[in-house]
């Protein structure tokens, strides 16, 4: 116990120790042991961690992130321009992503409407849907046409920074948000989408977008987490003998979701593997224990690992989260 504790100690001064305001400080931190969990490394480098308040979120992230070639794994690009729809952040980057209608790989009249940029006509509920860290659209084709299909919504499925046909560059936390709220603005604001009608899903490290859009006040028809990640740092082994000032400090260096999802007041979702290697099944606990008691929702915890939940529980999956989004539009009518 007594070592885990230095350790972090160690970690936190290595992380924090020389931090000048208005500086930027390049820090390598040689002592973390990711053990190869969904992407973290221990080769991370980055400059000058921010954290602030902002719109009553916490918001917290890297600067100028030079992450190691561990620290996100996109694989290699299998599709073209072509076969997406592209559309550019405020700072001019290139976001890639497409369209799922539920039972159809036709161009129906919602496809038609949303590639022409025209008003959203359907009634439908809308999921932006986050994927994992060794993803890309290509990847994710099959998982968001059956979520589009066993859900009966329409599923839009887009690149971060540094994968597929999106942006080239280093991936960040920072452009993994902006990416996410630029397809949310793309919804609601030039689609018209309601945003009582957008579901934000996410899995894995996109786990960690999802909740930080959530916290900025939206107040959407729900959110769903599958097999999610409270922050960077749990990933490790022994966070949960760590005293709470030492782990809330180092909470904040990577995706602090632990943190932002006290700021979610809409319904929230969670749904992770009992037999989880890569993310413990403790990130899930601590996040559905941090959520307030508007976002409260019985989490769903299955025996599997990080990878084969939907392979081995598929039904179980579809039938809670079906369940949870009517839930999700009775909060919402009631609130009406």
């Amino acid at each position: 116990m007594c070592r885990v504790w230095i350790g972090w100690c160690r970690l936190v001064v290595s992380l924090y120790g020389g931090f000048r305001v208005g500086t930027t400080h390049l820090y390598r931190v040689d002592s973390l042991k990711m053990q190869n969990k969904i992407g973290l490394s221990c080769g991370l480098i980055f400059k000058e961690v921010v954290v602030s308040q902002q719109m009553g979120a916490v918001s917290s992230y890297m600067r100028d992130v030079g992450l190691r070639s561990l620290a996100f794994q996109p694989p290699p690009c299998a599709y073209t321009l072509g076969q997406c729809e592209t559309i550019s952040t405020v700072r001019g980057e290139r976001v890639a992503l497409k369209l799922y209608t539920p039972q159809s790989k036709l161009l129906d009249d919602t496809k038609q409407r949303w590639i022409a940029r025209r008003q959203y006509e359907d009634t439908k509920l809308l999921c932006i849907f986050s994927h994992g860290n060794a993803d890309d659209l290509s990847t994710s084709a099959l998982y968001s046409q059956w979520l589009a299909d066993s859900l009966d919504m329409n599923v839009v499925c887009y690149d971060y920074k540094g994968y597929g046909n999106s942006e080239s560059g280093v991936t960040t936390e920072h452009s993994m948000n902006e990416a996410l709220e630029t397809v949310f603005d793309l919804a609601v604001t030039r689609m018209g989408v309601p945003v009582h009608k957008v579901v934000l899903f996410g899995k894995s490290i996109g786990t960690g977008p999802t909740v930080f859009v959530a916290s900025r006040g939206h107040e959407v028809a729900g959110v769903v987490l599958v097999s999610p990640l409270a922050s960077g740092v749990r990933v490790l082994s022994g966070w949960s003998h760590v005293p709470q000032l030492l782990l809330h400090s180092a909470d904040a260096v990577f995706m602090p979701s632990i943190e932002r999802i006290t700021h979610v007041h809409v319904p929230v979702c969670i749904i992770h593997g009992l037999n989880d290697a890569v993310i413990d099944v403790a990130n899930a606990r601590a996040l559905s224990a941090a959520c307030s008691c508007r976002a409260a929702y019985p989490g769903l915890y299955l025996p599997g690992g990080h990878n084969d939940l939907e392979t081995k529980h598929g039904a179980e999956i579809i039938a809670h989260v079906g369940e949870f989004l009517r839930y999700g539009q009775k909060v919402w009518t009631a609130r009406i």
